[in-house]
């Protein structure tokens, strides 16, 4: 399998699932946090933000974020260029969507966005170096691998475990 196609797969299916754990979510389940977390809402702002950023703004030569393009920074009230990493606790805890349909729409833009990349690129472009702050410069592939799969991964399993700890499905097992 090409990289390319592996990465359309597994990004695919994160957006997917992200979507869906969420989208599943009322209002109070959504910002529901235990002492000392955030809620889900932050966590599936924070991972479909990255994959945004990460795709167009790193991996394209600084392309404008899906988030910039529609504004939805000014539209939301929410940063214009943070997506959650390195956030204080309460700002994190403080985070509101305007709606789960509204973000529902962005995930499937950016999710859009993303997959078509890897449409437009071949294997070898994966491994052209570029800087990721705070990860350094590295091939695309493995600043993907870490900042979008690795990462993404374990932010749907803490959405998972607040749905869990609400009496909702959470994971298979």
């Amino acid at each position: 399998m090409k990289e390319t196609a592996f990465l359309q797969h597994f990004i695919g299916k994160l957006h997917d699932d992200i979507a869906k754990a969420v989208g599943e979510m009322s209002d109070e389940q959504l910002y529901y946090y235990p002492e000392g977390g955030v809620h889900a809402a932050f966590h599936a702002w924070h991972v479909i933000r990255t994959a945004d950023n990460v795709i167009n703004f790193v991996c394209q030569d600084r392309k404008r974020p899906v988030w910039m393009r529609q504004n939805l920074h000014e539209e939301w009230s929410l940063p214009k260029a943070a997506q959650g990493t390195g956030m204080d606790l309460a700002e994190a805890q403080a985070l509101r969507l305007p709606s789960n349909e509204e973000f529902q729409n962005y995930i499937a833009a950016v999710k859009s966005d993303v997959l078509g990349y890897f449409d437009a690129i071949g294997d070898d472009d994966l491994a052209v170096e570029t800087e990721v702050k705070p990860f350094g410069v590295k091939p695309k592939l493995q600043h993907i691998g870490q900042t979008i799969l690795s990462h993404g991964g374990t932010h749907l399993g803490q959405i998972k475990m607040l749905r869990t700890m609400q009496g909702l499905k959470g994971d298979e097992i």
